[in-house]
Formats: C-alpha cells, structure tokens, sequence
C-alpha cells in the first residue's frame, strides 16, 4: 500500500515574544520548526467504498489527513439563515427525495423542519447539516469531528442511521455516489457506522473491512399515561391524548425511545387503532418506529384483535406498502373526516393526505 507524507515547515518570526519562547529549544529548531506525518494511503473513491473513518487521539494529524486527502472538502460546512425554516435551505431538488434523506439520518419530524436552524438541538444539527451536505457537496464528503459534541448514545444512533442512509442510496444522484469521510477521535463510532476502511493515525494504518455493527433489541412495556408528557412536543399532529388510550413505550437500553396509544376502533369489534405514535428525535432513522409497530401489531393479534394505522408521513407509508406484515387498505388523497359517537372528530385527518394499514402477520 502507498504512503502519504505531509510535511510542516513553520519559520519563527523574529520577534519579542517568539525569540524569547525560541530560547528554549536548541539551536537547530530556533529558526524553523519542522512536523512530519506518514501515513497508509486510504483507497480511493474509485474503488466504490461508501464509508470511510480516520481516527486517532487529538493532535494526531486527523484533520491535516483528511485536508491532505481530499483537499478543501473537509472545510466544506452549510450556511444558515436564522430567518427562515431549514427544509427551505436545501439546494432545489426533488421534494420526495428531500423528505427520504431527512428521514433517513432521522430529522422526519414536520415540526422540527419548519423550526430554524438556531432553534434545533446539537443532535438535530448535526444530523441536518449531514443530510445537506451529503445532498449538495461533492463525493466523498468528509466530516472533521463527527458526532463528537454529541452524546455517545446518540451518536452511536446517528452513526447507524448514516450507515444505513448511504447504504440504500438514499443521497445519490445522477452521476454522483455518495460516500463519507469520518474524522473523529471517538472511535466508540466506527462498529455503528460499519466503515469500509479505517485509518487510525496513532499507527499510521489502515484496516479494510467493514466491522459487524452489534444488533439493537428494544423491548414493549405497557406504561403510564404521564409518559407522554415527554413525547407529545415531537408529534406532528396536535390534539390530547384519548382518555381512553392503552399506552406502551419501546425500551432500548431501559430508556425509552418511543411512544404509543392503542384505541378500540368504535363500533367494529376485534378492531384498534393507533391513536399516537412517536419516536424522540434522537433514536429516528434507526428503523425503531416500524420494528415497534410491528410488535404491537403482533401483541393484538395475540389477543384476537387486528391492528389498523392511518398515518400521513410518506416515508412511513413507504415503509408499511414493503412490509409483508401490513396490508394497504385504503388512501385519502385529501383525508378522511372520523367520528365519535357519530360526531365529527377533531382527530380526522380532513385536508391532509393519509393512507390506512391493517396488521396481516407474516
């Protein structure tokens, strides 16, 4: 394998404070100052790779790897604009593609898009300036300190999500592959985010091969109504939460990182409903919303009862029409009125395009 070498030749500039900090070193390093890095030559995009990762401790030479490799690329960073919502800072390109990759690092939610970029969370940041970047700056994008001002968790949940994304083509387009350059000194990451080829600057090396990214199991609780409280900012409609509701929380890690409501569907016995469904910011693009689903759909077949879902997030839909567990029942181009005690509900989704889902099993 090739070698990189980067070389640092700094004059010292002959002044007060410079001579007298000079002083201390010898007579050979009182003029210039000189820094060499050697390192394997990662392999090139080229070679069709999708995720690469540079590690090391700081001060190692990460960001000085990555600028020689790939040039002003890895200085490349999104602009925003206070004054306007984000979804409307991305570059013109088709809306349903637009919606699929901010869904796929997990910022899906329509109340967070519309927010400004100065009003959303470090984690949310970090995964919108990721999905713009992937969408507008040339392959391979690279990324200096990725995930490190975010929680290990969460980052070990957007490093999947971005796996994942890229993984399915989600920011590719006509002529162009996309592909990412990690540079971070957590190496905590890299099993999440499965690199192609790793190179660590503490040995200078690389290391081909994606790592096996460990299996997320989350476990359905029955649990509090008072739970919702923590999950009812992130839902994208408004409205209470039904009295009536049977509420359960997916656990991952015993932290729980989605919520739903169940309702028996009026006047159609062995019939429910979700009432609510909702997963925090933080675990989206993990795929945890439709695995837990698709558990409650299997809970109340159990119990002799068939699960129905309206919902209106296209990604969501998209995702129900693949699966072989859900059937398709029905669309509403322009929403359907619904009923309670045959009065028209503040539930319905009248003016909004939904689509309906039955749970069928395998």
């Amino acid at each position: 394998m090739t070698e990189t070498r980067v070389v640092f030749h700094t004059e010292i500039p002959n002044s007060y404070r410079a001579a007298r900090v000079a002083s201390r070193l010898d007579l050979e390093k009182r003029r210039a100052i000189t820094r060499e890095i050697v390192f394997e030559t990662p392999p090139d995009p080229t070679e069709g790779w999708r995720v690469g990762m540079i590690v090391g401790p700081s001060g190692s030479g990460k960001s000085t790897a990555a600028k020689a490799l790939y040039g002003d690329s890895v200085l490349r960073r999104p602009t925003w604009d206070d004054a306007s919502p984000v979804i409307d800072q991305f570059a013109p390109c088709d809306f349903a593609a637009l919606e699929s990759a901010l869904a796929a690092v997990g910022f899906a939610a329509p109340t967070r898009q519309l927010a400004p970029y100065g009003a959303l969370s470090a984690g949310e940041r970090f995964r919108v300036e990721l999905a713009r970047t992937l969408l507008e700056a040339p392959a391979p994008v690279v990324v200096d300190e990725f995930t490190s001002a975010l929680d290990r968790p969460i980052a070990r949940a957007a490093a999947i999500a971005t796996r994942k994304a890229l993984e399915r083509g989600v920011f590719d387009r006509t002529n162009r592959r996309a592909s990412l350059v990690a540079v971070t000194c957590h190496d905590d990451v890299a099993r999440w985010l499965e690199p192609d080829w790793l190179l660590d600057m503490r040995t200078g090396r690389v290391a081909r091969g994606r790592l096996r990214r460990p299996s997320l199991e989350i476990a359905v609780r029955k649990c509090s109504r008072a739970l919702w409280s923590d999950f009812e900012p992130f839902h994208y409609l408004s409205g209470t939460l039904n009295r009536a509701a049977q509420c359960y929380a997916a656990l991952l890690n015993d932290e729980p990182c989605a919520f739903a409501a169940i309702l028996q569907c009026e006047g159609r016995r062995g019939r429910r409903r979700v009432h609510r469904l909702v997963v925090r910011p933080e675990w989206q693009g993990l795929g945890l919303g439709g695995a837990f689903l698709d558990a409650l759909g299997a809970l109340e077949r159990e119990r002799g009862a068939t699960l129905e879902i309206v919902t209106g997030a296209p990604f969501f839909a998209r995702r129900l029409t693949r699966s072989p567990l859900w059937r398709l029942r029905n669309v509403y181009p322009h929403g359907r009125v619904q009923r309670h005690h045959g009065r028209r509900s503040q539930e319905g989704s009248h003016g909004r395009a939904v689509a309906s889902f039955e749970y069928v099993g395998s």
